[in-house]
């Protein structure tokens, strides 16, 4: 989902970035009497302020043009104009040219189409008739000019030589006639199409993408919602895991402690059995002695008494009845 966002976001700001960045683009219209070149960007977007630049260049000499320009777009079923303008000259010679520039708004409404500019140019031209008579009088400066149809050619006011300049003959000098030019105007209409720049407004499938990138941009935000909870509790778990660690850490060294307590114990009480055992044995040996001691002193005593009891008891002493009776006798 968030690899789609990304490509999204990408094409949108690519597709803003290419527009923003739009490159001039250029068109030639070739009309009967004039070359119209048409400057204007390639893109544009439904709001902007676009300007077209009308540069025209005369193929011949016109006595007068007009050249009416106008910009539409079309919607599928109407055309739309958004802009016109025309330029008027009273004569042009060949190779002259002017310029002029058409402003004007995208409408915000547009569709995704082209603006399409028609160009139409009006022009009158003029042919030039002379008329020749005789002249008698000779004059060496005559007036030669082009007049405002740009024919050129020279009036000697009854005066010979006449020089002339047409466009079939060329530079003539006539000696003995007098010429007047008389004029013969043509008007001639020609219309050319130039396409312009390109509304790149919204389409339906750009609707539907749009959405599809709101869209996933909420649940994008989502996402990174709930995963700033799942990382504070990732967090949460791991200062958990360090304590339980810790604590388990703890209950290790306390249970080597007791180990080493139970250990010194069980020595200590190895070592109480040792002399239990000893004292044991010492008692069982001291109880066989009084035991043997009893017995011994019991048999002797027992002997004693026999020896006694077979000695027959001393006779009752008698008082003396003399000095000698009183002697103990041995």
């Amino acid at each position: 989902m968030i690899a789609v966002l990304v490509i999204l976001a990408a094409s949108l700001s690519y597709s803003q970035s290419a527009i923003a960045q739009s490159a001039q683009s250029s068109y030639s219209v070739n009309l009967t009497y004039l070359t119209v070149q048409l400057s204007f960007p390639s893109q544009v977007m439904p709001g902007d302020s676009v300007g077209v630049n009308i540069q025209a260049t005369a193929k011949q000499n016109v006595a007068s043009l007009a050249l009416a320009a106008q910009i539409y777009y079309s919607d599928g079923v109407n055309l739309h104009e958004l802009a016109s303008s025309t330029f008027n000259s009273n004569s042009m010679s060949s190779g002259g040219s002017f310029s002029k520039q058409i402003q004007f708004t995208v409408p915000q409404d547009a569709p995704r189409t082209s603006l399409v500019a028609t160009l139409t140019e009006n022009v009158k031209t003029a042919y030039v008739n002379y008329y020749y008579y005789p002249a008698y009088n000779y004059s060496y400066y005559p007036n030669c000019y082009y007049d405002h149809h740009n024919a050129y050619y020279c009036q000697y006011n009854y005066t010979s030589p006449y020089c002339y300049y047409d466009s079939y003959y060329g530079y003539n000098c006539q000696y003995s006639y007098m010429a007047y030019p008389s004029y013969t105007y043509a008007t001639t209409t020609d219309t050319g199409l130039a396409p312009l720049s390109y509304i790149k407004a919204t389409t339906p499938e750009y609707v539907v993408l749009q959405s599809q990138y709101q869209s996933l941009q909420q649940q994008l935000a989502q996402s990174q919602a709930q995963n700033q909870q799942f990382q504070t509790q990732n967090q949460q778990l791991h200062t958990q895991i360090q304590q339980l660690q810790q604590d388990l850490q703890n209950s290790q060294n306390t249970n080597s402690q007791k180990e080493t307590t139970i250990s010194n114990l069980n020595q200590q009480l190895n070592a109480t059995q040792g002399v239990n055992r000893t004292l044991e044995t010492a008692t069982v040996g001291l109880i066989v002695i009084v035991i043997v001691l009893v017995a011994i002193t019991a048999f002797l005593y027992g002997g004693r008494n026999r020896a006694q009891s077979s000695i027959p008891p001393y006779p009752p002493q008698t008082q003396p009845t003399s000095k000698s009776e009183t002697q103990p006798q041995p």
